[in-house]
């Protein structure tokens, strides 16, 4: 779906659902594409919280010819109690397949087949599950459900930029709609690519006694602008964290996600 803006004569496109990047338009062979081990921990990295934090989480998606990105949130299946993983995404990027192949990157570059348990089109979320207990103790803890945004806020945007291992970029909530009728999403500049969607972006979110931070999910990478074609990267759309819990109250398997 494509919406229409236009604002003192200049047309801008919101691209809902063609920010998947397409295997067959990476420019190498998958044998090519060098590979991150996020395993690795260098001695004195003043980085390493945000290696563990943010890229630990982050998975590829292979949906069919499509490529996106997603985020482990939890291990636990309630009923069960078995080594399930579950995994964030756009819906988009999932399409309508049933299943998807997941690509993890700590501890170990391994591929699993997850199963798409719930979609919502509107949102543009989708919740995954496979049983994984490889990455056990690897997860992004989501913001608190009235997290509070604000202009400047700084933000990292995490994804497999054109099908490439998880990568970060960095800037600011730059727009938030006054009515989350007309405009559901938040706006952020940190560059956004295909293959991006699907990923999480995270915020430093302060502790209920202020005196420690965390970095968590604010929300779920779905859109870029347009410009006379042109993708304008940096003004990029997110699910905010409260559409988020709205959507996982679907699945009343999944809880304890803030823990």
């Amino acid at each position: 779906m494509r919406r229409l803006i236009v604002i003192g004569g200049l047309v801008l496109v919101i691209l809902i659902a063609n920010c998947e990047w397409r295997n067959s338009e990476i420019p190498n062979s998958q044998s090519e594409i060098p590979v991150v081990d996020f395993s690795k921990k260098p001695s004195g990295n003043p980085y390493q919280e945000l290696y563990e934090k943010m890229l630990y989480p982050t998975v590829r998606i292979k949906a069919g010819l499509a490529t996106g990105s997603g985020v482990i949130i939890n291990h636990q299946d309630t009923k069960t109690r078995r080594d399930y993983i579950y995994i964030l995404s756009a819906a988009h990027v999932v399409d309508d397949q049933g299943t998807v192949t997941v690509e993890l990157f700590y501890p170990q570059n391994i591929e699993i087949e997850a199963s798409v348990i719930i979609t919502d089109t509107t949102k543009d979320l989708a919740l995954l599950r496979a049983l994984c207990s490889a990455t056990a103790g690897v997860k992004s803890y989501l913001a608190p459900v009235d997290y509070k945004p604000y202009i400047f806020t700084p933000v990292w945007a995490v994804g497999c930029s054109l099908g490439l291992p998880p990568r970060p970029s960095f800037w600011y909530i730059t727009a938030i709609p006054q009515s989350a009728i007309d405009n559901p999403h938040w706006e952020i500049s940190s560059p956004i690519l295909p293959g991006n969607s699907g990923g999480p972006v995270y915020a430093l979110v302060p502790s209920d006694d202020g005196n420690a931070r965390t970095y968590e999910v604010i929300g779920i990478a779905v859109w870029v602008r347009t410009h006379n074609g042109q993708l304008i990267t940096t003004m990029a759309g997110i699910v905010p964290i409260g559409e988020i819990y709205e959507f996982l109250k679907e699945y009343t398997d999944l809880t304890d996600l803030s823990d």
